[in-house]
């Protein structure tokens, strides 16, 4: 049999749905006459276990011990996850529907709120990252000036509040002055997000009419400062304490880990960012994940968004044993009823 996912005849494709979604259910070893009794296979226990010798074989399957049944490997699960067909169930769809109807204090809390729902819905450790900085919408920029060459910088971001730094200018610029630089940055900089911002000021000082207009160079100098800095994204965490009545994590040092990337997010941070370039559910499988700390794992993330704009990612951290028919069309419903709710 070549090992090529694609090459599986429809037995064995059919067989290796079969014991993932038995093993998924029971986090135990898959035996042939299991499959036999629970499974439609139109086969009997010999040729079952006969072709999971060969699946075993192409790596889709391992064998714990001797006398054990069969476990699925990561390539087992990607090859389910690339082939089951997911739907959300009317049910799922219906407690994600009832918690956005309910009024929210800001999107913000909106957002927040999100990863507390996946949890209760997963009974796994659930992220959502905060739009990060660069992505919300200026409305519009004033400058105040404080005392000699001391600049109160103002930016206020569409449907996200009021941000503010104070900066030292290379000169002096009286208010009148800071008024009219205000204006000029206003005219080009009004609904773009912050990073379009940063690309365009970038693109601007190196005009050669910057290099001879003051007033344009000062402007564009004072607007750098207002994208200058880069704000890590933040991220809500919530389900920790359920995740961990997992079988998988009756392991100690499994369990550590789990917290430990929980803790850190720095590689979860990269899969998140990783699932804003996509337009639907990126999913991460043991070690296909690029960091050691999460070779364990599974993510499931999707990106949620206001209008075109891509502002965070919301995603679902478990063991590889995760129930992926459930939780991916979970995640994608969920991001979505969320982007429609900041839309409006």
């Amino acid at each position: 049999m070549e090992s090529n996912a694609k090459e599986l005849s429809q037995r064995q494709h059919a067989l290796l749905l079969a014991a993932v979604q038995e093993f998924i259910a029971s986090a135990e070893p898959v035996g042939s006459h299991q499959l036999v009794q629970r499974h439609t296979l139109g086969v009997r226990a010999a040729m079952v276990r006969n072709l999971m010798a060969e699946l075993e074989e192409a790596g889709f399957l391992a064998q714990p011990h001797t006398s054990a049944g069969r476990i699925p490997t990561d390539r087992g699960f990607r090859y389910f996850v690339d082939h089951v067909t997911t739907t959300i169930p009317y049910n799922d769809r219906a407690q994600i529907e009832l918690h956005y109807s309910a009024p929210a204090a800001d999107r913000f809390a909106v957002i927040r709120d999100t990863s507390r729902l996946l949890a209760l819905m997963t009974g796994q450790a659930a992220l959502v990252t905060a739009p990060r900085l660069e992505s919300v919408m200026i409305e519009r920029v004033q400058f105040v000036r404080l005392r000699e060459r001391e600049i109160l910088i103002i930016f206020v971001a569409v449907a996200d509040g009021v941000q503010n730094r104070i900066v030292t200018a290379d000169q002096d610029h009286d208010q009148a002055e800071l008024d009219r630089m205000a204006a000029y940055l206003n005219e080009s900089l009004a609904g773009r997000t912050l990073g379009q911002a940063r690309e365009w000021i970038a693109k601007s000082l190196r005009d050669d009419r910057a290099n001879y207009d003051r007033f344009m160079r000062a402007a564009l100098t004072l607007g750098g400062a207002i994208v200058a800095a880069e704000a890590s994204a933040e991220v809500y965490v919530d389900g920790s304490i359920k995740a961990i009545e997992q079988p998988e994590f009756m392991d100690h040092e499994k369990l550590r880990e789990l917290l430990r990337a929980l803790e850190d997010k720095t590689a979860l941070l990269y899969l998140l960012d990783r699932s804003l370039a996509g337009i639907g559910p990126l999913v991460s499988i043991g070690s296909e994940n690029n960091d050691a700390r999460l070779t364990g794992f599974s993510v499931v993330a999707a990106p949620y968004a206001s209008g075109a704009q891509a502002l965070g990612s919301l995603a679902i951290v478990g063991p590889v044993r995760m129930d992926y028919e459930r939780v991916i069309p979970l995640v994608s419903y969920t991001a979505k009823a969320l982007s429609r709710v900041l839309d409006h």
